[in-house]
């Protein structure tokens, strides 16, 4: 059996020990233990303590094993602690997630969630944690195992872990047999257990489980605008000549982006299966990376044009500028598990017999046309400004 890379994600000083009995327990099965305080975890010399980590969870780690505690940990540029960027880095990469979550932290959730204004210091160091923890199980919806001695989170993983090896040999064993080797080097597990149960559904199961994996790839860089961890500007921008033609180009940039996401729903809709018909399966994936790419596209131009320097009787021209796109960035993320809702409500329509809705993979983007218009007037002043200057 080959070894197993398990990364274990925790606060260190404040479970210590409980770490430790973690890392004998793998050893002792026969996997690879990565955690932070011991020799064997690989390091770079050029990289800081956290980008190591991040490092090992991205090149490394076959399984995550997450332990929340009562403590939320040092807070690191993002706003977000180490442990919680380590979690986020495992999803995006799509390895196996174990959640243990303290008793205690996690009977208190409820309690936070009604008066979150309330002092919970005797419980946790950072009221963050319970965000976490509710992200965890809500947006994330990943299983979540309670736990009050590292004995229990052992003798779970004991269990987990022999599940996790049966369901490999299994899926192999399909794999070999079924599977197009193009999807078995491209898209998630996920992705593939869709392939292998193959329900009635499975193509259109394909489409969004794609569009997740490849869109969720993407969540730093909308977490760098959602806590403004902007670039050094590209741009800077001093006399409202080049402010005029900047704002233009800017604009006519995001429209173009904002087409090609408009032109690519006619193709992904050919692909989906007329009845009677196999979808295009490579077709839908080719769907979902152009999708993801072009969302990355409108991010990094948020990202450019909120960077960009202006001075201060200018400043609120990027403002109007970047809010015109606020929708589009939301719409975008919220279109794949849109169609995941469809699907699933489909599947329990046809469970208990019932006629089936008529499924709408049509996403129309809305641009904020309260401030497309600002930024218009603002240019149209500026163009008058200089009209006047020359005269």
């Amino acid at each position: 059996m080959n070894k197993l890379n398990i990364f274990v994600s925790s606060t260190c000083y404040d479970l210590s020990q409980l770490r430790t009995n973690i890392y004998d327990f793998i050893v002792d099965s026969g996997h690879n233990p990565i955690l932070s305080e011991f020799n064997s975890f690989p390091v770079s010399p050029d990289l800081n303590a956290v980008e190591n980590c991040i490092k090992n969870v991205k090149e490394n780690a076959d399984i995550l094993v997450l332990v929340v505690g009562n403590r939320y940990g040092s807070v690191i540029d993002s706003g977000r602690s180490i442990t919680n960027t380590e979690f986020l880095t495992a999803k995006q990469k799509g390895i196996p997630v174990f959640c243990f979550i303290d008793k205690t932290a996690l009977n208190a959730l409820s309690f936070w969630k009604d008066n979150k204004d309330g002092n919970f210091t005797k419980i946790v160091d950072n009221t963050k944690i319970f965000e976490f923890i509710d992200d965890i199980r809500t947006k994330k919806n990943i299983w979540v195992f309670p736990f009050e001695q590292s004995k229990e989170i052992i003798e779970t993983l004991k269990i987990q872990l022999s599940y996790l090896f049966k369901e490999s040999l299994k899926i192999k064993s399909i794999l070999d047999k079924n599977i197009d080797d193009f999807f078995k080097l491209k898209v998630s597990e996920k992705c593939l257990k869709i392939l292998i149960e193959k329900n009635d559904f499975y193509e259109f199961e394909f489409l969004y489980q794609t569009l997740i994996d490849e869109i969720e790839k993407k969540e730093f860089l909308k977490n760098d605008i959602e806590y403004s961890i902007l670039v050094e500007p590209k741009h800077f921008i001093k006399d409202a000549e080049e402010l005029a033609i900047w704002g233009s180009n800017r604009l006519n940039s995001i429209m173009t982006i904002i087409n090609n996401l408009e032109n690519l729903f006619p193709i992904l809709i050919k692909f989906i299966n007329e009845p009677g018909k196999s979808s295009d399966l490579k077709g839908l994936y080719y769907s979902s990376i152009k999708y993801s790419q072009i969302f990355e596209q409108v991010l990094n131009w948020m990202i450019e044009v909120k960077s960009t320097y202006l001075t201060k009787e200018y400043s609120d021209l990027k403002i109007h500028l970047a809010e015109m796109v606020t929708n589009v960035v939301d719409q975008l993320w919220n279109y794949p598990y849109e169609i995941k809702y469809q699907i699933e409500n489909a599947k329990n329509q046809k469970l208990l017999g019932e006629p089936i809705s008529d499924l709408n993979f049509n996403l129309k983007l809305d641009i904020n046309n309260e401030a497309q218009l600002k930024f218009q007037q603002k240019i149209q002043e500026i163009n008058i400004y200089k009209f006047h200057e020359g005269n």
